[in-house]
């Protein structure tokens, strides 16, 4: 074990940063010695004479200018800058493309499509890791108990969540389909008012409200099976008992960057076949954590339409054919390709990736 010796580290925001530095497994940080945590402490921090210097950083969403500010002030005072993105939107994104510098290393939930010139990118699958604590950590047999097998009577559960312009397609087109009444289909699509009036499904056996969380969005907290998580993190298994598959209309879908959420770590967790309404080369791109898709089945051609409606239209009839495929046949089918996917995301030791990543970056600072 090596113990750091003068180092002082800036921790900015919430401390997320602070807790993988806390993970590493062969490095140890004093907190009392070494840290200076958060936005208060940055003038101390700046100030300080220690030998070598670090400065850790967690984007804030919504997106927010003041950190940017405080990272670029420190830029020429540091030996090293890290930055943790979980939430990858088209203006973190651009806030991450201006800090393509040499001395960052930036640790986000998702892919970009074009590699960045200077800082070192890395992998940080947080939206992995959030449903599955509950699943794999303290209630390890639910979904064995919950999930029923076999082919059910409706094809698709289609949760749209709130408003997106990928999410008015697939509504608009189910709604006109001739299949309509195989799909599983809600869109709450508002965020300003409550999701028990806006159509939210809640039904699921174990999940109590909280008296002071107000339910507005999908990532306020509840209670399930007396353990407080956010709802987005509940896996909607009476949903999934009366559905075959997914139709996945992530929270992005630009062609810039692949952002990963909960809404695919879900079917991944339990199982199913998906079809994906996001970004282009999403599925080529989850790919490279190991997890495998469907095109053995179905035609994913779809996935490399630059085009954004074209590509959700090219997925939408997967859709529309696998509605007229026996479910039996199907689900047969795709079994292994299921069960690789589900021991993947449990067994998978996502955050140990990163620490281990996080300290081969550190070492060279601390020994």
């Amino acid at each position: 074990m090596i113990t750091a010796g003068d180092v002082g580290v800036f921790h900015d925001g919430g401390g997320v940063s602070q807790y993988h530095f806390n993970q590493l497994p062969n490095v140890r940080f004093n907190e009392e010695r070494h840290y200076y945590q958060g936005a208060d402490s940055f003038e101390d921090f700046f100030k300080s004479k220690h030998k070598v210097k670090l400065a850790s950083f967690h984007v804030p969403f919504p997106n927010q200018n003041e950190w940017m500010l405080r990272l670029k002030r420190v830029y020429n005072h540091v030996d090293h800058v890290f930055v943790f993105c979980s939430e990858l939107h088209c203006a973190t994104a651009e806030q991450l493309r201006q800090l393509d510098k040499l001395k960052i290393s930036i640790y986000v939930n998702g892919i970009f499509r074009k590699s960045f010139d200077h800082a070192k990118v890395h992998p940080w699958m947080d939206w992995f890791c959030q449903p599955l604590h509950f699943y794999k950590e303290l209630k390890p047999t639910l979904l064995e108990q919950k999930l029923q097998g076999g082919a059910k009577d409706q094809m698709f559960d289609t949760l749209l969540g709130a408003h997106r312009e990928h999410r008015d397609f697939a509504y608009f087109f189910i709604r006109a389909s001739a299949n309509k009444s195989l799909y599983f289909l809600t869109y709450y699509n508002r965020i300003d008012i409550p999701l028990s009036m806006s159509g939210f499904n809640m039904d699921e056996d174990g999940l109590e409200t909280i008296q002071y969380s107000e339910l507005n969005h999908s990532i306020n907290r509840v209670r399930y099976y007396g353990h407080e998580l956010s709802i987005s993190q509940v896996i909607p298994t009476k949903i999934y008992n009366q559905t075959n598959y997914s139709l996945i209309a992530e929270t992005n879908a630009e062609n810039d960057f692949s952002f990963y959420t909960e809404k695919v770590t879900k079917p991944l967790m339990a199982g199913r076949l998906f079809v994906a309404l996001a970004g282009q080369h999403y599925l080529k791109n989850l790919r490279t954590f190991g997890f495998k898709t469907f095109d053995s089945i179905i035609d994913e051609s779809y996935d490399a339409e630059p085009d954004p409606k074209q590509r959700w239209t090219m997925a939408m009839q997967q859709c529309e054919w696998l509605c007229q495929q026996d479910p039996e046949v199907i689900l047969e089918q795709v079994k292994p390709i299921v069960d690789h996917n589900k021991n993947l995301i449990f067994t998978h030791d996502w955050y140990g990736e990163v620490s281990r990543l996080l300290e081969s970056e550190l070492l060279p600072y601390v020994e």
